[in-house]
């Protein structure tokens, strides 16, 4: 790991054609993760994001400035660390450079309204996803997951996200947090869904990183598909068998899409909300 990015690493973050995640600590002190691809560098010693639409991850590092991120290109290289949050701003260049990009110059309803900058902790080298493990650890999951299935008492992921979750080519990350308190975030794309109440994962092909997740440890899943589809799921991981194989728990589901970013496992209870003859609120 180092410290800083060079000229290569900021080239490659420029843009909007790339997975950006960020990694954040909830109200709850567990790991929260979002879907930024504005996030890039804006010099050797700081990544920046616009903001286009409301979300918790931002109050989130305002709270709580630890983050973790990871950014993956097309080609499937990627890059992750550790940084924190510093400050925001609501003009200058940064802020007439994210507008006047082709996907929010043109955009009527959404546009970047902020600046978040963070300082870099640490960072990666550049390192590609090795696809032929991933498949073979994605069949070999197929093959376990539904020894690892459980009796449900609820059904928590609807029937879209349970599909959606199971795919092989959805792709999946994992957040958790490190013993010095700040979010890990790596790619799981083998991970996938059995029933609607937990998701199933090996170790490999980054079982070094994955040796710091720790049995009952709080952990995020994020699926995500490049036609933008994403849900986020939260659990409790069960500690990886002599297998290699572990899962999560699934008790809390966030929905990452536009317009409307909420939790909804699990559901708000409804009450009927009755008005008096005198308009008074009766609940």
């Amino acid at each position: 790991m180092k410290t800083k990015m060079n000229n290569e690493d900021l080239k490659a973050f420029e843009g909007s054609v790339k997975i950006g995640l960020v990694a954040t600590i909830d109200d709850q002190g567990g790991p929260h993760l979002t879907v930024l691809s504005t996030l890039q560098g804006k010099d050797e010693s700081t990544m920046m994001f616009g903001k286009f639409v409301e979300g918790s991850s931002k109050d989130h590092l305002i709270m709580r400035p630890k983050a973790g991120f990871l950014i993956m290109n097309p080609q499937k290289e990627f890059w992750y660390g550790t940084m924190d949050f510093d400050h925001i701003l609501k003009e200058g260049p940064d802020y007439e450079m994210y507008n006047n990009q082709p996907l929010y110059r043109y955009n009527t309803y959404f546009g970047i309204n902020t600046v978040y900058y963070l300082k870099m902790r640490e960072i990666s080298e550049k390192s590609t996803l090795p696809m032929g493990k991933i498949i073979q650890k994605s069949i070999k999951t197929f093959l376990a997951k539904n020894r690892l299935k459980t009796v449900e008492k609820k059904l928590i992921l609807k029937p879209w996200a349970s599909r959606f979750t199971a795919k092989l080519d959805t792709l999946k990350f994992v957040a958790f947090l490190r013993e010095d308190g700040y979010p890990e975030v790596v790619p799981i794309i083998q991970a996938q869904s059995v029933g609607s109440n937990r998701m199933v994962f090996s170790d490999s092909p980054f079982a070094e990183r994955l040796a710091l997740l720790k049995p009952g440890q709080r952990v995020t899943i994020l699926a995500f598909s490049m036609t933008m589809e994403d849900i986020l799921l939260k659990g409790t991981f069960s500690g990886f068998n002599q297998q290699g194989m572990g899962y999560m728990d699934i008790d809390v589901v966030y929905n990452c899409m536009p317009p409307v970013h909420k939790y909804i496992y699990p559901e708000n209870e409804n009450r009927e909300v009755a008005f008096s003859p005198d308009q008074t609120v009766i609940q």
